[in-house]
């Protein structure tokens, strides 16, 4: 059987016919690509998350083991390492950076791989990022990178596919290019993580459940389970793809010929879709694969936490949840889709088939209400979560995306005049907020601030740094750091530069513990204290350079959690302020550099004790 007879090559066939037939679709899938992957080299060779380092770090140190010691003993060490065994992304990363490895071993590297085995973590495993080749971190970045750009173009065809299925081309294109300008879709397209490969395949098992429920095809059903299990192999979250799978199975059996226990009782179908599922799972997680099955067993039934965990501060649901769909939509586009969401409801009730009618098929229906409750399910749970950022909530993004342009379908339909306009509001400030945003990927203060340090510092100049990872600072490859981990033999007693950055400013702020971070809710009064010294100059250390906005006298305006009022800047202006581990933007990333004036006295170094 040839590869074109496969799903690869129907893929292919069906993209191709697409292509053919909708002549918008070519520039719509390019503008994706543009749009997507502007920015994408932004910190290489420097991690922009702590996602991102974590999942290229458990490819190249797979391979470094195995490099090592080229056994089976090699390959299990390799797929074990890891902070969490976090599935089928080590299996894409893997792919992703296998031409570094293989071109440092034809180049006689080998061993700079091999040197990366088992790293010390050490200030987010700085030795081993410092000591490896430049080279090998900007290409694994690059292939990671490109990779992830491709999963979100793929994602923007497939909800294309799924808009043309649920009602045409034109509620297809729409929903593709409203998610193509959702500016927290572009952002989370430019680094490594698991998000958008998982929204990708979970877009794809909607897409397989609508076809199920149109057709009643077993292989729509199939294929969806399957490709389900792959999101949740990528991401666990995505585990509420399980409860939609029935819902579509319900859906599909009210309409089925036959007596209701018949129809409802398929053994055969719910466990056939069962196990296809829970094998995709098994097999995308590489950690089980090679028999760690204390690791799986921590990663899948002990992470109740994170439901209580809090990151940002204690704030209402509705302001989380207002919050971050505002940054990664802008006001009018949030607006937009949350009144889809209410219209597409009331529109379900409005045409919900009556008693008498229960088992009669109302065109349309089944597909709207298994969208309608895939999202609703997913704001459900996490409206039980503490607090949550942008890459949490990405799967809704084409969802809500879908609903919104199904509901300007109709409302075209009804009110024509009104329809166009709101269509022509929505589309043109999406594409100015999230225009504005990856345009801001040109000129990010980090980048700025690794620059300057690289052409302004002296080879073995030494800076020290504070916060938690090396890749939460502006660092240039292999410099010389005094880190919070070291101890005093190993610390440069005068370091010829200080980084202060946005972070450590946020302990100046004279706010309630719990208005705060809890990156910066330990130890508030010292540290506070010592950077305002250090600031004003009473270490003898002087701002030579800063990057980014200095906040008013260096101190950072949070919005206060739980204000209604405070929340309007945060989806007018993309690169607004932050609580979280993603992509950190340029309200993030202010940065000063000091530099140490004078010789250096040891005795008053004594003074300038860091209280980190």
């Amino acid at each position: 059987m040839g590869p074109r007879s496969g799903w690869l090559g129907r893929a292919k066939r069906q993209l191709y016919a697409d292509l053919r037939a909708d002549p918008y679709l070519r520039y719509l899938l390019v503008g994706a690509l543009l749009l997507a992957g502007f920015g994408f080299w932004h910190r290489i060779p420097i991690f922009a998350t702590w996602d991102e380092h974590d999942r290229v770090l458990d490819a190249l140190v797979a391979y470094a083991e195995i490099v090592h010691d080229p056994s089976i003993d090699g390959v299990r060490d390799g797929l074990s390492w890891s902070r969490a065994p976090f599935g089928a992304t080590l299996w894409v990363y893997l792919l992703a950076v296998l031409p570094v490895v293989l071109v440092a071993l034809l180049s006689g590297q080998g061993d700079a791989i091999a040197a990366m085995r088992n790293p010390a973590y050490a200030y987010g495993h700085y030795p081993v990022w410092a000591e490896t080749p430049r080279w090998i971190w900007t290409w694994s970045l690059v292939f990671v990178r490109l990779t992830n750009v491709v999963f979100a173009v793929v994602t923007v065809y497939l909800l294309y596919r799924l808009g043309t299925r649920l009602e045409n081309r034109a509620t297809g294109r729409l929903a593709a290019l409203l998610l193509t300008l959702t500016f927290g879709f572009l952002k989370l397209a430019k680094e490594g993580g698991e998000d958008m490969p998982a929204t990708m395949c979970f877009v794809a098992s909607i897409y397989f459940l609508v076809g199920y429920l149109q057709t009643g095809e077993r292989r729509q059903f199939y294929a969806g389970s399957a490709v389900g299990g792959l999101a949740i192999a990528f991401k666990l979250t995505l585990g509420l793809v399980v409860p939609i799978i029935a819902l579509a199975f319900l859906l599909r059996a009210r309409v089925e010929d036959g007596p209701l226990w018949r129809v409802f009782w398929q053994p055969r179908l719910l466990v056939g879709g069962a196990a296809l599922g829970a094998v995709v799972i098994c097999l995308g997680f590489p950690t089980l694969l090679v028999g760690d099955f204390q690791a799986i067993d921590a990663r899948w039934f002990d992470r109740t936490g994170r439901l209580e965990r809090a990151v940002g501060p204690t704030a209402p649901a509705w302001w989380w949840f207002l919050r971050t769909y505002a940054s990664a939509f802008g006001w009018p586009l949030l607006v937009a889709a949350m009144g889809a969401l209410v219209a597409s409801i009331v529109n379900l009730a409005r045409f919900a088939p009556s008693r008498a009618a229960l088992r009669e098929r109302a065109p349309g229906f089944d597909e709207r209400a298994l969208l309608v409750g895939a999202l609703v399910a997913y704001l459900l749970f996490f409206s039980r979560w503490h607090d949550w950022r942008v890459h949490h909530i990405l799967p809704t993004f084409p969802l809500a995306m879908l609903l919104l342009a199904d509901s300007l379908d109709r409302l075209r339909g009804h009110r024509q005049r009104v329809g166009h306009a709101a269509l022509a509001v929505v589309v043109v400030t999406a594409a100015i907020y999230a225009g504005v945003g990856v345009g801001q990927f040109t000129s990010m203060p980090r980048d700025e601030a690794t620059e300057w340090l690289d052409e302004n510092a002296e080879e073995d100049a030494t800076m020290e740094v504070y916060f938690h990872g090396f890749f939460e600072n502006a660092i240039p490859h292999g410099m010389n750091l005094n880190t919070p981990l070291d101890g005093p033999a190993e610390r440069d007693p005068c370091p010829e530069y200080i980084q202060v950055g946005d972070k450590e400013l946020l302990y100046l702020q004279d706010i309630p513990d719990a208005q705060r971070s809890s990156e910066v809710n330990s130890n508030v009064g010292p540290r506070a204290e010592y950077i305002r010294a250090l600031l004003d100059g009473e270490y003898d250390y002087e701002v030579v350079a800063e990057f980014g906005e200095r906040p008013p006298n260096y101190v950072p305006r949070r919005p206060e959690p739980g204000s209604l009022r405070e929340l309007a800047p945060l989806g007018i202006y993309p690169h607004s302020d932050q609580y979280g581990d993603e992509v950190e933007l340029a309200s993030d990333q202010y940065v000063a550099i000091l530099e140490r004036q004078g010789e250096c006295t040891e005795p008053s170094e004594a003074t300038r004790d860091a209280p980190w």
